[in-house]
């Protein structure tokens, strides 16, 4: 645990974490503003004492959270609260993440939003019906297809469609982050699955379906929890965790 009391993505060293702090207590103050450049590396190093590895380690941190921005070639800058730089942090973050707790703390975030989306979505009255048939038309794409990176790719399109139907930016932007990471371990999931596996993710996805139409959250909420978290022990018992 990090000194202002947030879980670190990776295991700090003090010094990384004392210029990770002492850097986010500028930016949040106002001292380091908003698309201001942050000084050179050299320069850094000589105002906190310590090495360039301690920097750099403490910049990845800040980077990966989007307090700053790195442009090749020019520096790093403090971030625009933008949602851009948001769903640009929670990308970063989902790729870095290894350990157990991590990962079922994303899957558990994902739930979370994706769940409500869902809810939303089971008691609409504008575009219900659209959205389904979308949602359909994946599925049946998915039966037919016999390319592995093609299904996950599918796979990940039908889970975007679900955020985006909610029409809120933060909640589909900050979606597509994580499954823009997620799109790749998930084709890599499929290539190595067996043809039940990727049966059951159709049936999974089928449930959710049958939930919206029959207009009950709670129980798209459930086939939605039930699908991740069979895809999750899917990736283990693959070895791709």
């Amino acid at each position: 645990m990090s000194k202002a009391g947030r879980p670190s993505i990776t295991s700090q060293s003090p010094q990384s974490e004392g210029v990770e702090s002492a850097l986010e207590r500028k930016i949040l103050s106002g001292e380091l503003e908003e698309g201001q450049k942050l000084p050179s590396e050299g320069k850094l190093c000589d105002e906190f004492g310590v090495s360039r590895t301690a920097l750099r380690e403490a910049l990845r941190e800040l980077r990966g959270r989007g307090l700053i921005e790195t442009i090749n070639g020019s520096g790093s800058y403090v971030a625009s609260g933008n949602l851009e730089m948001v769903s640009k942090a929670v990308a970063a973050y989902s790729s870095l993440v290894s350990d157990e707790k991590a990962s079922n703390d994303l899957i558990e975030f994902r739930i979370l939003i994706e769940g409500a989306a869902l809810n939303r979505l089971a008691h609409s009255k504008r575009n219900k019906a659209t959205r389904i048939e979308r949602l359909n038309e994946l599925i049946g794409k998915m039966r037919i297809t016999s390319n592995d990176l093609e299904f996950g790719e599918l796979d990940s399109q039908f889970h975007i469609q679900i955020l985006e139907s909610c029409n809120n930016a933060f909640i589909s932007m900050i979606g597509k982050a994580l499954y823009s990471h997620y799109q790749k371990h998930i084709g890599l999931a499929h290539m190595a699955a067996t043809e039940g596996m990727r049966v059951d993710t159709i049936e999974e996805h089928e449930a959710i379906i049958t939930a919206l139409i029959n207009s009950d959250g709670k129980a798209a909420q459930t086939a939605l929890e039930n699908h991740l978290t069979a895809a999750a022990e899917r990736s283990e018992i693959m070895g791709l965790d």
